[in-house]
């Protein structure tokens, strides 16, 4: 809930359930506390080895509280709703597989759910009275049929994802290694490239690469330069037009269509690989999609092999699954062929 409280959807509701679970994490850390040093009868006795309550009691600490980041336990698409529905769909992920243990937390888990299930019932109410054209309606009502477990949309995303989230479907096409297309060679060079990094760490800079990039897209190096990664393999594979080193640069000239972009789109069912994912926000970090059934899967440059460190500046290039409340948009890619 901490990572969505800065949300421009997060609710007052979300807000006070959010205080109120870390309230009682403090509390059961004082708790710990009282059972291990005995000033309280506890299961088990007392004692800092009893049922890991050193770790458990580390683990509570304010700075971990304040920094720790969510495990979510699935990914579920968000494209194209409105930010109070993203909010709750991100919660949603929260409480996918989990098994709520209090009536407080079953209450917080019940009301998310009541949410998403009232919410799904407006947007067909309301598609069905005038039209489904209007603000993105389909694609809300099937992410939301997909949050409540609901009807044919959710059948066929379970149809090709796991329960976290993650697509079970084989690339179209066979691997990247086998696609002779335009867009497969981009991928089979982004992904012979996994692995580069800045030298020294942190500056922009690395011979022949990332330098090499930076200088083909803006004649200099020392800059950010995811964009120019993604660019150089799409032009590498036969691209023509301009690229930019700006992802809001790429991300404009997307929705105009014009040099190397065809356009843009919110929606994930519109993406092949070898086009460019936002990740972030539209000025943060842009990769290139390498699976046609899942445009959430990239090769990134000027980032992090994981969730640690930088995302958007982490001065490699890996390989990620990105989570779909991270990814805004993506930039459509004009290939040949």
């Amino acid at each position: 809930m901490r990572e969505l409280s800065d949300w421009s959807g997060f609710t007052d509701q979300q807000e006070t359930n959010k205080n109120l679970a870390r309230d009682w994490l403090v509390n059961q850390r004082k708790e710990i506390w009282r059972c291990a040093e005995g000033q309280k009868k506890c299961e088990g006795g007392e004692g800092w080895s009893v049922s890991n309550r050193s770790q458990r009691y580390e683990q509570l600490k304010d700075e971990s509280l304040n920094a720790g980041t969510c495990r979510r336990v699935c990914q579920l698409p968000t494209n194209g709703n409105t930010a109070a529905e993203k909010a709750q769909l991100s919660e949603r992920e929260m409480w996918w597989l989990v098994q709520s243990v209090d009536d407080a937390t079953k209450s917080w888990r019940q009301f998310n759910a009541d949410y998403c299930t009232s919410t799904r019932k407006k947007i067909y109410s309301l598609a069905e009275q005038t039209t489904w054209d209007a603000v993105d309606r389909k694609a809300r009502w099937n992410n939301f049929c997909i949050a409540t477990k609901t009807g044919k949309p959710y059948q066929n995303w379970d149809a090709t994802h796991d329960d976290k989230g993650n697509s079970t479907s084989k690339p179209s096409g066979g691997t990247a290694g086998q696609d002779t297309s335009s867009r497969g060679k981009a991928v089979a060079r982004a992904k012979s490239y996994i692995g580069v990094a800045e030298n020294p760490h942190g500056s922009n800079r690395g011979s022949p690469q990332p330098s090499g990039w930076q200088r083909r897209v803006i004649g200099a190096d020392g800059y950010a330069w995811c964009a120019c990664f993604a660019c150089c393999m799409a032009w590498d594979a036969g691209v023509k037009g301009a690229g930019s080193a700006g992802v809001v640069v790429c991300m404009d000239m997307a929705q105009r269509a014009v040099g190397m972009f065809r356009g843009y789109t919110t929606d994930p069912a519109k993406v092949m690989r070898g086009d460019f994912a936002i990740v972030g926000c539209k000025t943060c970090h842009i990769e290139l999609c390498i699976d046609n059934d899942d445009p959430y899967h990239t090769i990134g440059g000027n980032t992090s092999s994981g969730t640690g460190g930088s995302q958007y500046n982490g001065g490699g290039v890996y390989e990620r699954h990105r989570g779909h409340s991270e990814v805004i948009g993506w930039c459509l890619v004009d290939y040949p062929g």
